[in-house]
């Protein structure tokens, strides 16, 4: 039997193409696994790190100006709802019930005062301190329509 060589046919040359081919697309496979590898190492690694530290809340409580109505007292539950503006840094203008600490503070209020106070922010505890009367509730006449906080809703016509 007579053996011919891809030597002897010119395919030799193909042959070695075909091998240097394969060689070349493993290498570039084996390549492309490592990077990706390494970008999926990384990216996990960043995601490992400690995470930041809790931002402690600044030390004492956090203090906020409001004006506004006093809408009601409720001196039982030593309280005051208001109807307030905004007050920048803490909430919109909303009418809400606020504690006071010191029951003494409600006695000059009354409905449809005008107060400015320092709402107190404590964790979860919130409340009014320093309230001044700014203007006294007018007991002749009963509040018109414009002189209602700009947040209130409107009464029906």
């Amino acid at each position: 039997m007579i053996r011919i060589h891809p030597e002897q046919t010119g395919q030799g040359e193909r042959i070695t193409q075909m091998r240097d081919r394969t060689a070349f697309q493993t290498r570039r496979f084996f390549l492309n696994f490592v990077i990706a590898a390494g970008i999926s190492f990384s990216a996990a690694l960043a995601g490992c790190g400690s995470p930041k530290p809790a931002q402690k809340p600044a030390e004492g409580p956090q203090r906020y100006h409001l004006d506004g109505r006093v809408v009601s007292v409720e001196t039982a539950k030593q309280q005051v709802v208001v109807d307030a503006g905004d007050i920048p840094g803490f909430m919109m203008a909303m009418t809400m019930g606020y504690s006071v600490k010191d029951p003494n503070l409600l006695t000059p209020l009354s409905p449809e005062d005008k107060i400015t106070a320092d709402v107190v922010v404590n964790g979860n505890d919130v409340y009014l301190e320093n309230i001044v009367v700014v203007k006294k509730a007018d007991t002749a006449k009963p509040p018109t329509a414009s002189d209602a906080h700009p947040a209130s809703p409107q009464p029906a016509k």
